[in-house]
């Protein structure tokens, strides 16, 4: 088989970025969002195992997150968000995230609406947020929060939520391991 050729099972396809099973004709990866739609044959080689951006994300010291109901009045939440200011809020109905309020939120649809801050969050929250899950790596990590212009996401562990991945983690996370020859995974 050529190096052109996309690796296929079925009707599957491995996406280019992360090696995640896509059904053939997809627009976008399920796992990292990778655009399929402007491939003409989709390259398939996974990157090279030997690239640090391989690494797991739960190498990461992640950010430990503010949970709230989507209940709680915004006001609550932005007093607690101004307590954990590195972080965001995972709105969360049970045991299933369900939003992510961040200080963006704060800034676009809050400030000088005084208003608001007693509405619920679930009204002003950014709903079905994008995930990251602990098997995903630096690369899909970098991927997603890029192409969907994202500052925090959510990590998760099976349904369980497990910490907060900022852009801040990721970028400390290239500076000490491009620009300071500490190995990954040490």
């Amino acid at each position: 088989m050529a190096d052109t050729e996309p690796v296929k099972a079925g009707n599957l396809v491995a996406c280019p970025l992360c090696g995640e099973w896509n059904i053939e004709g997809a627009d976008h990866c399920e796992n990292c969002l990778a655009d399929l739609a402007a491939l003409d044959v989709p390259v398939t080689a996974q990157p090279g195992a030997e690239t640090e951006f391989n690494t797991p994300l739960t190498s990461l010291r992640v950010l430990r997150p503010v949970v709230v109901a989507p209940e709680t009045p915004v006001r609550d939440v932005v007093a607690r968000l101004r307590d954990e200011p590195d972080t965001a809020a995972v709105v969360m109905r049970g045991s299933t995230v369900v939003g992510i309020f961040t200080e963006r939120d704060v800034l676009k649809r809050i400030v000088g609406r005084p208003e608001r801050l007693d509405d619920p969050v679930e009204r002003w929250m950014t709903p079905d947020p994008v995930i990251l899950r602990d098997s995903d790596t630096i690369a899909v990590g970098l991927h997603k929060m890029a192409v969907g212009g994202f500052r925090h996401l959510p990590l998760v562990h099976g349904d369980e939520l497990v910490g907060v991945v900022s852009g801040s983690d990721l970028l400390i996370w290239f500076l000490i391991h491009y620009f300071e020859g500490v190995p990954a995974g040490s």
